[in-house]
């Protein structure tokens, strides 16, 4: 059978014309010369318990190395710096021998929020980026000036446009991009896990579980897009194989019915495969377990990428994932395709190197041209620009004599805020004691112990401890039912298995 199909792509090569065929032979010495001259590519997967990094060349996999470790050994590698999580990537780079200023990283699904909408549900407004950005306003639980927001459109099978929107707390990316920076490393693009790992089994319909000791993903690819972006957190080392075995599947087995659900016309079908990834996926006895249990289609992952055999690709999956973004986009330049059809860079703008458009370096071109047409006759007006220059020294002592009162007027800002921050907290003075009668009765309710509450013009500290987990998880619950206080709140470090920390509230603003 493959002799017979060999045969048949050489007639087939025979029979096209000329013009045809060489350009399908410059197509393929395109993407050889490509792989042969492109530059080292560095991926790095970092979450709370380790770091994998990989680099790869010409499409190929050269080296890789990982670290594993708990949140407390993090946090004695720089306890004064605040950037743990940098150092311990620099400390990786040194000992593995993969060097890079710049590197292609992921970023952890979780508090993250992402949406698929169809554009004909868009509100209707002059483009489509004000649509996007009013629609945000109302399906986004956090407010967007706490989140980094990013959108593409796509279209699935039916020619359909969608919009797929993400947004990423602040902090969350502030802090990552931070910690690499501090050490001296760019990240010049950054991506989901998720988004990688969809890259990563170029499927059009799919399933992904990704296990880490933190915390898992779970991913529903339909179309090519991933529809669902589930991230859990949770602590493999408290429960034994048969209870971890058993959570996994839940949740999976949940996210495809509430999937079902939502889409009755077209419900995932069973028969969809199922790959499992991150640092868990080579826990024997726990995959032996989920086989069993799972009633899906768990198949081995194969991505294009050249891979050594010593290469575990179920755990480094995001890293192949991330190293694909570069190596499918030259296949797409030279009429290849993929099924993902989204691409984006999730960088903040604020973190990227400024290049020059294709419209700035015409107005460049330009203006040097015009330049040097009109040199003869700037030798003509040599007095006005004498002139001219005396009422440049006279606008610069206007300038001179205005920063010194914008100087001024910075110098009392400090105090006009002080009161205006005083006076706002004079005014919310109700608010805040029916707050914090709220919150007493909440804990009063379920036996939580309050040992101290702080509050200043728009947030409230409560540092409070409960006789379990359970209970402090129902108290946080409650706060949040209350309505009172914008949502959702953030935990304390060790949720959900702590029970006692400190809880920030942000109050919402009430007329």
């Amino acid at each position: 059978m493959a002799k017979k199909n060999n045969e048949a792509k050489s007639q087939n090569l025979m029979s096209l014309d000329l013009g045809t065929a060489f350009r399908r032979l410059a197509r393929v010495l395109g993407i050889v010369m490509a792989r042969l001259v492109s530059n080292a590519v560095v991926t790095l997967d970092m979450s709370q318990t380790g770091i994998r990094i990989m680099e790869t060349r010409g499409g190929v996999v050269r080296r890789w190395a990982d670290v594993s470790f708990t949140p407390e050994e993090l946090k004695s590698i720089a306890p004064d710096s605040g950037h743990a999580l940098g150092a311990m990537v620099k400390q990786l780079m040194d000992s593995s021998g993969i060097k890079a200023k710049s590197v292609i990283a992921s970023i952890s699904g979780l508090y993250t929020v992402s949406r698929v909408i169809p554009v004909s549900n868009l509100p209707p407004a002059p483009t489509l980026e004000e649509s996007v950005d009013e629609i945000a306003q109302d399906i986004m639980p956090v407010s967007t000036d706490n989140l980094y927001f990013f959108w593409q459109t796509v279209s699935n099978n039916e020619g359909e446009r969608q919009v797929f929107a993400i947004g990423i707390p602040r902090d969350v990316m502030d802090e990552k991009i931070r910690a690499l920076k501090v050490v001296g490393i760019n990240p010049r693009t950054i991506e989901l896990k998720a988004m990688s790992l969809t890259r990563v089994v170029n499927q059009e319909q799919a399933l992904i579980l990704n296990i880490e000791p933190s915390n898992f993903d779970i991913i529903m690819v339909v179309n090519g897009v991933p529809e669902i972006m589930h991230s859990l957190a949770w602590r493999r080392d408290s429960m034994g194989i048969e209870d971890a075995a058993e959570y996994l599947a839940t949740n999976l087995e949940v996210t495809v019915d509430f999937y079902n659900t939502q889409h009755p016309e077209a419900p995932f079908e069973p028969a969809t495969p199922l790959y499992i990834t991150g640092q868990m996926s080579i826990e024997l006895e726990l995959m032996a377990r989920l086989r069993a249990r799972l009633g899906f289609n768990i198949e081995q992952l194969t991505p294009s990428l050249e891979c050594p055999d010593l290469l575990p690709v179920s755990q480094y999956a995001v890293n192949i994932g991330l190293a694909m973004r570069q190596e499918m986009s030259l296949r797409n330049s030279n009429g290849g395709t993929g099924f993902l059809s989204i691409d984006m860079n999730l960088l903040p703008r604020a973190y990227q190197p400024w290049r020059p458009t294709a419209n700035q370096i015409y107005s460049a071109i330009i203006l040097v041209a015009a330049v040097a047409l009109i040199f003869p006759l700037m030798q003509v007006t040599t007095e006005v620009m004498g002139k001219t220059a005396v009422l440049q020294q006279k606008s610069d002592i206007l300038n001179n004599q205005l920063l010194l009162k914008k100087l001024e007027i910075e110098r009392r800002e400090p105090l006009q805020k002080a009161i205006g921050e005083y006076n706002s907290i004079v005014t919310r003075d109700i608010s805040f004691s029916e707050d914090i009668s709220l919150i007493m009765d909440e804990a009063e309710r379920l036996g939580v112990t309050v040992t101290s509450i702080s509050h200043d013009e728009v947030g409230i500290a409560i540092n409070c401890r409960a006789e379990d987990y359970l209970t402090f998880r129902a108290y946080l619950a409650a706060l949040e039912e209350s309505g009172r206080f914008a949502s959702p709140i953030p935990p304390p470090e060790g949720y959900p298995y702590t029970k006692s920390g400190t809880i920030t509230l942000k109050t919402r603003s009430r007329s």
